[in-house]
């Protein structure tokens, strides 16, 4: 399984666990940025786990000062993962 959500995370799994991950920029020695790869951010047993830990980093990551820019920026933050899952096929 791969599913993107938005441009910075994707959810992965192995036979156990649905894996969060997130987007960097890869660097070499000098500093100078020559690729991006996703770095683990967690293990989650179950696809709504891993959305809610995705919720609850971004909530801790925001700049917002204010429950209002919250509220946008969590409610942001979920169309992306329903966007995302919208494009998950379900099990027959």
């Amino acid at each position: 399984m791969e599913i993107m959500i938005g441009k910075d995370y994707k959810l992965t799994s192995d036979t156990l666990n649905v894996i969060l991950n997130k987007r960097y920029d890869q660097k070499d020695k000098e500093g100078n940025v020559n690729g991006e790869a996703f770095k683990i951010i967690g293990y989650y047993s179950t696809i709504h786990s891993a959305c809610n830990a995705l919720i609850e980093k971004e909530i801790k990551d925001s700049d917002v000062i204010s429950l209002d820019g919250l509220k946008k920026h969590v409610a942001g933050v979920k169309e992306q993962i329903f966007e995302a899952l919208k494009s998950v096929k379900p099990i027959k």
